[in-house]
């Protein structure tokens, strides 16, 4: 910092004593009962002006130094904001405030890196998981024979393309979620023939039996398009996971707080100790790497992550060789809106 930018920056300074030398010396040189020599009142100024001018280079000095600090930190490559020491209290506060944009700016950067590294992941797992049911296509649509059963193999693997492109879309929509859904009535058995007609192939070639107890018009308060994704995945899970000739139920109740879709299944069940871990993102578990090993852990991780956002909430009871209940639990509007916020 120059000597010139300092005394303009300190121009107010510079005034004050100005008019207030100007007074005293006035003062001094027209007050009749005064005897002081004019050569003395000279003097005086000129002691005064002297102690003036080493106050303000001692100043300029001391904060020309300061400034200097400033800019050797803004010209190194390391961005840490440690600043010298604050020469004044806002010299404080501006570090404060600094100090406050640069962790904001940190934590920002690392919600972005981690995002970044979600999405990087999730899309690497799905480009694996879409690769197998198009190869077995292609071997399908090569080898088909007139009379055999290859064409609903075909449609199986169609259909498991046709959900992993749809968990994908999604899971990359499900952070501007707030743009897209509409509460409304949504009668639950009406939803669940739909996703049980979507998975009817696995079904019959499992033989898997079907059982809904759900009543008709039983309604609940939702959005259609993402509660069917969320029973979609839990019925892939159960599917995936039940053996030939097993069972899949689907029950609803009501109390005074809640709505509960119930679907349960007499599939291998969870070990014990994956339970708490169930809605993690990419966690597979045991049955992911001892009996589907192209398992991504993805289904209930966006199943769970988009109930939370419509303001309901999934929970999974399960005993590891007997099976597993999964419930989606809806909030009665009294209490939707505290769950919401």
């Amino acid at each position: 910092m120059s000597f010139l930018r300092y005394l303009k920056e300190n121009y107010r300074l510079l005034i004050f004593y100005a008019v207030l030398m100007t007074f005293v010396l006035a003062a001094i040189y027209l007050d009749r009962s005064n005897r002081m020599l004019n050569s003395n009142i000279l003097y005086l100024a000129s002691v005064s002006f002297i102690i003036f001018a080493v106050y303000l280079f001692s100043d300029y000095l001391i904060k020309a130094k300061y400034i200097n600090g400033l800019k050797q930190f803004g010209a190194s490559k390391d961005k840490t904001p440690i600043f010298p020491q604050p020469m004044e209290y806002k010299d404080e506060v501006y570090a404060g405030v600094l100090l406050d944009l640069y962790d904001f700016y940190n934590a920002s950067l690392k919600n972005m890196e981690n995002q970044f590294k979600e999405n990087n992941e999730f899309m690497t797992a799905w480009v694996h998981e879409i690769k197998t049911p198009i190869t077995t296509s292609k071997l399908l649509m090569d080898n088909i024979v007139s009379g055999s059963d290859l064409p609903s193999s075909l449609n199986e693997e169609i259909d498991k393309i046709d959900d992993y492109v749809e968990k994908v879309l999604f899971y990359s929509r499900c952070d501007s979620f707030s743009e897209d859904y509409i509460i409304t009535e949504v009668d639950l058995n009406t939803l669940i023939k739909e996703s049980v007609k979507k998975h009817s192939i696995i079904f019959i070639r499992k033989h898997i039996s079907f059982v809904n107890e759900v009543e008709s018009s039983f309604w609940v308060d939702t959005d259609k398009k993402w509660l069917l994704f969320i029973i979609d995945q839990i019925f892939s899970n159960s599917l995936k996971y039940t053996s030939t000739n097993g069972t899949i139920k689907c029950s609803a109740y009501e109390n005074h707080k809640e709505k509960v879709l119930v679907i349960e299944d007499t599939g291998i069940g969870i070990k014990k100790e994956d339970m708490d871990r169930v809605f993690q993102k990419s966690f597979t578990g045991s049955n992911g790497r001892n009996v589907n090993s192209k398992a991504t852990g993805m289904g209930l991780y966006l199943s769970y992550k988009l109930a939370k956002k419509l303001g309901h909430d999934i929970t999974i009871q399960s005993e590891y060789g007997k099976g597993t209940s999964v419930s989606v639990h809806f909030p009665k509007w009294n209490d939707y809106y505290i769950t919401k916020m």
